[in-house]
This record gives C-alpha cells, structure tokens and sequence, in this order.
C-alpha cells in the first residue's frame, strides 16, 4: 500500500502515452480501466490508513534534504476522492465508443496524473514542476479547438500562470536559502526559528502571489473567463470545479507550513475573498454568454471559499470553506456539463436566443434545476450548508455578513436570468441522446442532493465536525431563500433586464495582458507592505 501514491500518479500518465502512441478504438477503453484501477488502489489506500496518516509518508531515494517524497492526510485524500471522482464524470461524459479523440484523451489523462501528484508532494520544488506541468497541460485543452480565440484566451492563461509559478519558485528559493532543505514538513517544524525575519515573510508573499493567480482571486483572475469562454463544456467543468481547486488546496498546504512563523492572514485574505466573491458575482450578473455567466460565478464562489479557508481561529468556519470546495465541484460541474448539451443543441450560448429546454430537453433540464438550486443556497443542498456555516461564523461582524447577503441575492438574480431558457417555444437545432452525459449529470445532480441530507454524517466521519446546529429543513432558512429569491427576481426586473449603459459597460469590459501584469504587482506590493513592512 506504500506505493499507491505512486501508482495513481503514474498510471494515468502511462495510460495516456499507450492511448497516443497505439491510437486505436479499443485502446481508448484502457482509460477507464486505468480509472477503475485508481479509484479502487485510492480506496483500499484509504482504509489501509485511515487514522494513521503518519505512516503514509514515501521518500524516492536517500535524499531527506532535497529528494522528492509524497504523504498524504485527511486533506489531501479527501481531494485525491474527488478529483477521481471528477475524471470519472468527465470521461464518461466525453466518451464515445469509437469516435473519442485519441489526443484530448491522451491529455486528458495525463493531466489528472499530473493533478494527483501536485496533491500529494510533500516537498516545494516537486510542487513546482506539477504546477508547471498542469499549466502547460491546460493551456492545451484551452486552446484545444485551434480558434484565433481559444488560442489568445490559451496563451493568455499561460503567461499569466506562469508568472505566478514564477514567483511561487522565487519563494522556494528564498526558503531553500535559509532553511537548506525544500521539504515541507521539515521547514515548517524549523519556521519558528525565522518566523519574524523578512525573507521568511517575504518567501510567504511571493508564494501567496502564485497561489492567488491559480486560484483566480481579485485582482488575477481574469485568465479564468477568457479561458471557460472558448474551452470545451467538459474542459470547463474540469476546470471550474478542480483545477482552479489546486490553488486553494496549495493555500491550506503553504499556511499549514508557514503556521509557527505566526502570519495572521485572516483579515487580509477574507477580504481578498470577499472583494473576489463581489466582482464574480458583479461581472456575472452583466453577461448574455451562458458560459460567462457560469465562469464569473466560479470567481464568486471562490471569493466564498476564501472567506471560509481564511479564519485561521475559527475552525468551523474554515471547515465551511473547505465543504464548499467540494461542493461547488459539483453543482458547478454539472451546471457546465449540462450547458454544454444545452449549447451544442442549440448552436449557441447567448441566454436569450436560448428558450424552450424544459420541452426539448426534460431530463437535462431537472439536472439544470438542481445545478441551479445548489448554487443558489436552497435547503436540503450541500451549498446551503456550507454557506450557513460560513455564515455563523460571521454573523456579529455586521458589513461581513452582509458581504455574503449581497453576494447569494446576486447568484439568485444570475440564475433567474439564466432560467428563462427552460420557458418558451422550441427553438433547438438539433436532438441530442448520448447515454452517458444523462448518466453524468444524473450522477452529479443526485451527489448535490445526497450531500445536503447526510451532511452531518460527512462531516463527523471525514472531519470530526459536528453539524448538528445547521439544520436544512426550518422555517427560517426557508424564508431567508426566499426572500432572496425575491429580491433577485426584483433586482433583475428592475436593473439587469433593462440592460442600463453600467451594465453594458461591465459586460463589455476586457483587461489586457500588460494590465493584469500589472495589478499583479500592485497584488504583490500590497500584500509585502502588510505581511513584511507592517
């Protein structure tokens, strides 16, 4: 059972080297063999050492110092669960018996071995190149239908990532320089020692610089649009509801290591967050593009996510921000995966030339709904109780909980708008049956629904986290629903549907490559003046 993290890493990689070199029909087959394989090494792994995760640490070679090693917790295994889970979806959705792009396979796979290793590193420059390789890798599938625009939106994601990688590695260097070693778990028993010295602080700055580029928090997040715009729905639905999890997987990792060094990041980070969560949701009620609507929403949601991982004294309510990563993967895969049959029916993504899909379309569209009530925070959904627990959290923080309140009543709007599709006459192009993509969202429509009523389970099992006050079937959540679905309705009656100049002018708001390079800086300034100078 050592070897497993190897194994799952490898697998995939070697499964799709096979699959590009042989190219043949049945050879695609192998990738969800290989699948199969993952998924049942990842859970006889996790019942070999569960409640001893001290024993899964694995060293390639002598070299303690600076040799790769890989270990694996509660944290990591939980995401190892989902992103599995994540490539399952996505390869039954994409699969066709004889018709599967041998290339987009072979890509496909390679990155979730990438993906799978960048969980499991337990050492900084290990983590580097896995976030390296899952750059290159993604501008690919981003750039992967060979347009003018998924090439620019390509590139775009390319050079904005790699300079936060870039200086994500500069803060490796600065760590190596004082510490001698790149292994996370031996820098962070050492950091005490440093915790107060510049280049310490100053290491953490740059790192966080990188993370926040990947994780596409305010102001760095403008690659993510450009990227969901042109990629494939199943591309965006990887990307929405796991890649863009790596950068916030890497957040708890690095502050897990820089925690004797005392960096009280709570402030500074919950308002990144919730700047993030504003913007998202701002840019998301502006658009007529159903793909952007969902792009800007995973901004938002990332911003609430921040909100929660950031408390770095209130356990329960980083809890909340870490349920609502895996939560968030599912409704918003779903909510992708189901566009995308919405959007190749209808040969186009514009919202408003979109009507009739409850007729056309009857069980995509119940899927849809669920997608859509998820998102929005509906009881008996795993997002309400994420966002309730975040939402206790701060509820005595006065402009902190209202931050919140004006987000959920701009999702709601969002997705009122979104929901005329479902109203009118048929106006499809073509009809659409593949099996599997029904079996796909069916799958992710009944995990949303299955997590909101056995969350307390979940969260005693998994995490020790008793769940018992958040209760999803009172009055009072009912009525706080719908009271915000009552303001949503009122808000777009009366602002979005008009389509004032402001809201064109956010709609039609680009930000430039040299621009975003250089609010990427001023990011950097800002967080060296609080975290170094202050």
């Amino acid at each position: 059972m050592l070897f497993v993290p190897v194994y799952i890493i490898f697998i995939p990689i070697f499964t799709a080297l096979v699959i590009y070199l042989f190219k043949n029909r049945y050879i695609n087959y192998l990738a969800l063999l290989a699948q199969a394989a993952i998924t049942v090494l990842l859970v006889l792994y996790h019942y070999t050492y569960k409640g001893n995760y001290g024993d899964t640490l694995f060293w390639f070679g002598d070299w303690q110092t600076i040799g790769i090693s890989l270990v694996n917790d509660e944290i990591s295994e939980s995401f190892l669960f989902l992103s599995v889970f994540s490539w399952w979806m996505v390869l039954i959705y994409t699969f066709e018996k004889g018709k599967t792009d041998h290339n987009f396979l072979f890509f496909l796979m390679f990155l979730q071995g990438v993906f799978l290793g960048l969980l499991q590193s337990n050492d900084l420059f290990n983590m580097f190149v896995f976030m390296e390789l899952t750059t290159i890798i993604v501008t690919i599938l981003i750039a992967y239908k060979k347009a003018g625009d998924s090439f620019r939106a390509g590139i775009y994601y390319l050079l904005l990532n790699t300079s936060g990688v870039l200086m994500f590695l500069i803060g490796i260097i600065l760590l190596y320089n004082t510490f001698g070693t790149i292994n996370v778990e031996q820098i962070g028993s050492l950091i005490h020692l440093y915790g107060e010295e510049t280049v310490i602080r100053f290491s953490y700055v740059l790192m966080m610089g990188g993370i926040a580029v990947k994780s596409a928090l305010f102001p760095v997040f403008t690659w993510l649009p450009r990227a969901h715009g042109v990629a494939a729905s199943a591309i965006s639905a990887l990307l929405s509801g796991l890649v863009v999890k790596g950068g916030l997987y890497l957040f708890i990792r690095i502050n897990g290591m820089y925690a004797g060094a005392a960096i009280d990041y709570t402030e500074f980070f919950y308002w990144v967050g919730a700047i993030t969560a504003v913007v998202g949701v701002m840019f998301a009620l502006s658009q007529k593009d159903i793909k952007q609507v969902l792009a800007y929403h995973t901004i938002s949601q990332i911003g609430i996510v921040m909100m929660g991982l950031s408390s770095l004294h209130d356990t329960a309510m980083f809890y909340g921000g870490f349920l609502h990563i895996f939560n968030h993967a599912l409704f918003k895969s779903l909510l992708f995966l189901g566009a995308g049959i919405i959007i190749k029916a209808y040969k186009t993504k514009k919202v408003g030339e979109i009507r009739g899909v409850m007729r056309a379309m009857p069980v995509v569209s119940v899927f849809m709904i669920i997608g859509m009530l998820s998102i929005t925070g509906a009881p008996f959904f795993f997002w309400f109780i994420s966002k309730s627990i975040i939402k206790y959290g701060i509820m005595d923080s006065g402009i902190k909980y209202w931050i919140l309140f004006v987000v959920n009543i701009g999702t709601a709007t969002s997705f009122i708008k979104l929901s005329q599709i479902f109203f009118g006459q048929k106006r499809m192009t073509i009809r659409l049956k593949r099996l599997p993509q029904r079996i796909t969202l069916m799958t992710l429509a009944f995990a949303c629904v299955a997590l909101g009523n056995f969350y307390i389970q979940i969260g005693e099992g998994f995490f020790g986290l008793p769940l018992q006050e958040v209760t999803v079937a009172d009055w009072a959540a009912l009525f706080d629903y719908a009271l915000a679905l009552s303001i949503g309705l009122a808000f777009y009656k009366l602002v979005i549907e008009p389509d004032y100049k402001p809201v064109r002018y956010i709609r039609n708001f680009q930000m430039s490559f040299e621009t975003a390079n250089y609010l990427f800086v001023v990011f950097l300034v800002v967080m060296t003046v609080y975290f170094v100078v202050l």
